[in-house]
């Protein structure tokens, strides 16, 4: 799928960015196989408290797919309030 948009026109013509992507080293070596390698690449340091807040406050509704954050980004009503964990 991702070698698949990266070689649509957009893509080639505006560039790319991967957020969150890869998270691990499989990802990273697939990426390789497939000789998908950034040019440049953005590092940002985020203090724990911070990453921990955002990682714990995730939810998932697992019908939907939808990612949400008790905070950022919360679960729009109760229906999905229910299935999202």
């Amino acid at each position: 799928l991702l070698k698949q948009e990266l070689e649509k026109p957009e893509a080639k013509e505006n560039g790319w960015l991967l957020d969150g992507f890869p998270r691990t080293g499989g990802q990273v070596k697939a990426m390789e196989r497939m000789f998908i390698v950034p040019n440049k690449v953005i590092m940002l340091q985020v203090p724990d408290d911070v990453l921990l807040k955002r990682v714990l406050g995730r939810r998932m509704d697992p019908e939907t797919g939808k990612i949400y954050h008790i905070e950022m980004n919360p679960v729009p009503d109760d229906d999905d309030k229910a299935r999202a964990s």
